[in-house]
């Protein structure tokens, strides 16, 4: 059945570059956008940030840029970033965002899929598409970000171009406004088709379900050539008025030293982010003297007991000096997509006071769907569908597994270029995720696995990967795991395999405990202990029946989610042990 239908909210404007004098209408001198600098903080306000969009917009159509034109950029997370973004837009052409982590061949297969004439580049990423240029484009017209000499930049516009009004519409609703290439953790890059109208109804859904208001202020630190990040991190802030602040990158001590200086409010980020930010908290409590480590694991339980015995969650009152020493003094909400959030990390950083809200998603649906509470978010499921989006599980089983289906005007227009593979995914209005899922009881939605990750055993049985990996992700002594299909001993039936990469300094406490020696031996005898341990708790069809040790992390997308391709026990070349 699908979900409850509420009428979607209307759009503040109808064109997404008339967010920002939207915006400096409402919020005028408020800061918006900031940039780290070594003498502090330096932001930019709304008023600002749309003159300065309106200058750019000025430099672009003066280089050519026409109704229609594609214009990629590539360049890293920065204030300029989105405002190029929205300039490209007013100009009326069609934006491409890069991944600037990308090699040359991939920046140049997109580019020329998408039929790119101009490049808008940062200095440190024009090398990339200047080779580009010279192999494959030569008509390819380059505008920089940052102070340059030979091409037109973003500090020129400013200096030549200050006093600027806003473009009239040169787009309607529902033109085309972004081709996002994405491949997501497998299958060949597509490109999707997203409306201006299809961003500004999920930017409208979101401030009913994530408000943000004057008084936030975002540490973005995901990349912006993402939806989730372009969505929620950007476009969602200029709307409600909260300020962004641009992280420096991702190194521990930097970002830690970012949340405290820039006095964030809300984090948006994916499970590996906050799974390597409790880490580092737990391993400041464990490096603190004595006292000090006692009064902090004394409290923690305190919350943990009133947590399981009452509902209460003290964690807000009692653990505040934690909070602070670990720069999350002002933090009121995490917020975290993109894959399945483990539930110790969830209840991890609920106990230390801070809720944190999962959702779900796709780039294909602009891209978030359904989110949890923020006042009081529970782990378990991704929340109920954004007002206005509809989520139907398509031909579910007994258990009311099914493929996720959703419907809205958040909902793409389509693949570029690609009419087969459209019409495989959207049918009669409604959107194909390729998702398993159920709708709970109290009407959130629940990822339960993909459909192309499904294993078939032999006695016709359907596993989903997702379901095992939670399980065995929970395990203190294991910090990633991929379950996928595999032969048997004799090649003749599919099971299942688990990839694991150990928590080696876990594994290492465990073996002086019980006063081993911590050699490869004693690690691979202990995790498969650990994992069959642990698939006790599921049918016997599900379990495991082989592990594969792995030395590195999995090899990961931009947005933190693991590659899943080639992890059979033979193509990773790894020792595989079997589970008794």
């Amino acid at each position: 059945m699908p979900s409850a239908k509420q009428s979607p909210p209307r759009p503040a404007v109808r064109l997404l570059p008339q967010l920002a004098d939207y915006a400096a209408r409402h919020h005028g001198d408020l800061p918006f956008l900031l940039r780290w600098t070594p003498s502090g903080w330096e932001p930019w306000s709304f008023s600002e940030a749309a003159r300065r969009l309106h200058a750019f917009t000025a430099l672009l159509e003066q280089e050519g840029v026409k109704a229609g034109d594609r214009v990629a950029i590539q360049s890293e997370n920065r204030p300029e970033w989105g405002l190029a973004y929205l300039a490209a837009l007013e100009a009326g052409a069609v934006i491409v965002p890069l991944d600037a982590l990308l090699k040359e061949q991939e920046v140049g297969e997109i580019l020329v899929q998408s039929g790119a004439r101009f490049c808008v580049v940062s200095a440190r990423q024009r090398p990339v598409v200047e080779r580009v240029r010279e192999s494959r484009l030569p008509g390819l017209r380059l505008l920089s970000l940052d102070p340059c000499d030979d091409l037109p930049s973003w500090p020129a516009a400013q200096e030549r171009f200050p006093d600027e009004p806003p473009r009239p519409e040169r787009a309607s609703p529902d033109d085309l406004a972004v081709l996002l290439f994405t491949s997501g953790t497998t299958g060949q890059a597509k490109a999707v088709m997203l409306s201006h109208s299809n961003l500004l109804y999920n930017v409208e859904a979101l401030m009913r379900a994530i408000p943000y208001g004057p008084g936030d202020r975002m540490l973005s630190v995901l990349p912006l050539h993402h939806t989730f990040e372009t969505t929620i991190g950007f476009l969602c802030p200029m709307r409600g008025g909260g300020s962004v602040a641009y992280a420096r990158g991702l190194k521990s001590n930097e970002l830690r030293e970012d949340l405290r200086t820039a006095q964030a409010t809300i984090l948006v980020g994916v499970p590996l982010l906050y799974e390597k930010l409790l880490a580092a908290i737990r391993r400041g409590v464990a490096d603190a003297p004595l006292a000090s480590r006692l009064l902090v694991r004394g409290l923690l339980l305190v919350v943990q007991l009133a947590s399981r015995l009452t509902g209460a969650r003290l964690g807000a009152r009692l653990l505040r000096p934690l909070r602070e020493k670990a720069g999350l003094g002002r933090m009121r909400l995490f917020v975290s997509g993109a894959a399945a959030l483990p539930r110790g990390v969830f209840w991890g950083f609920v106990n230390l006071g801070i809720p944190v809200a999962e959702g779900y998603g796709l780039t294909e649906c602009s891209p978030v769907v359904a989110a949890n509470r923020t006042d009081r978010p529970e782990p378990g499921a991704v929340g109920h569908p954004l007002p206005g989006i509809e989520v139907r599980i398509d031909q579910p089983d007994a258990e009311g597994d099914g493929e996720i289906m959703v419907r809205g005007p958040n909902v793409m227009l389509g693949y570029f270029g690609n009419p087969e593979a459209t019409a495989e995914v959207l049918r009669d209005g409604w959107f194909l995720t390729g998702d398993l899922g159920r709708i709970l009881r109290d009407g959130r939605l629940k990822i339960t696995g993909r459909v192309k990750n499904m294993i078939a055993t032999a006695a016709g049985k359907k596993i989903y990967p997702e379901e095992i990996e939670i399980h065995l992700g929970n395990s203190p002594y294991i910090l990633e795991v991929v379950v996928v299909g595999g032969r048997d001993a004799r090649g003749e039936r599919e099971e299942v395999h688990a990839h694991v990469f150990p928590d080696f300094q876990a594994l290492g406490a465990l073996a002086r405990s019980q006063g081993r020696a911590f050699d490869e031996a004693y690690a691979e005898e202990a995790l498969r202990r650990e994992v069959e341990t642990r698939c006790q708790l599921l049918a016997p069809y599900k379990r495991v029946k082989r592990v594969i040790v792995r030395r590195q992390e999995f090899a990961k997308t931009t947005t933190g989610k693991i590659r899943r391709q080639h992890l059979s026990a033979e193509a990773a070349g790894k020792k595989a042990h079997a589970v008794a």
